[in-house]
């Protein structure tokens, strides 16, 4: 399957949410695989990880306009996910002096994700991570976790100042109307008394 075909298949085919995921842990599993295990040093880790990055690219797939470039934005999302997963997860493991290597049975990986992903049970959990992966480029490529519009820039200072600014005005309104005397009319100095006349 070419991949374009795959993108039109993902893109249009809602049907079975097991075979889609299979259809793409087919075309590129081992290479976003690999790719995890490299960044993440950690076999259960970088199962977590594909599954998440196999999840959004799902959730996903309309974004990517152009089939040409299907292979690069899936490595982006899965390395977008990788540094999702470290921002996340504070303990940093020990790097081994030795290489992970892919285990000896592939197989069992795809049995594993697949496992962990397409179980009707766990459609919340497709549905908070598909939410979650939701900044993109207009090209349809992740930006890394922390980036994006407000993220970059003076704007988070000017939305801070902007936000101070309406909460010391709200704080000086509010003084104003706790120290105005409700009784009393304007111009006259005296309190009004209700029922006087």
């Amino acid at each position: 399957m070419t991949d374009r075909d795959l993108l039109h298949a993902l893109r249009f085919d809602r049907g079975d949410t097991a075979d889609a995921y299979a259809r793409l842990l087919d075309a590129y599993g081992d290479e976003l695989y690999r790719r995890c295990i490299l960044v993440l040093r950690d076999r259960d880790a970088a199962h977590v990880v594909l599954r998440d990055t196999l999840i959004v690219a799902r959730a996903h797939i309309g974004r990517l306009p152009n089939a040409e470039r299907f292979r690069e934005w899936l490595h982006a999302l899965t390395e977008a996910e990788c540094s999702r997963y470290l921002g996340s997860h504070q303990a940093h493991r020990a790097w081994d002096a030795h290489p992970l290597a892919l285990p000896a049975r592939a197989d069992l990986v795809r049995a594993r994700v697949l496992n962990g992903i397409g179980r009707p049970e766990l459609a919340g959990y497709r549905t908070h991570v598909a939410a979650r992966a939701d900044r993109f480029d207009r090209d349809g490529f992740p930006l890394p976790p922390g980036h994006g519009p407000l993220a970059d820039g003076p704007l988070p200072q000017l939305s801070f100042v902007i936000a101070l600014l309406c909460a010391l005005l709200v704080l000086v309104l509010a003084g104003y109307a706790l120290t105005r005397d409700p009784g009393r009319e304007l111009g006259t100095g005296e309190p009004q008394i209700a029922g006087a006349s």
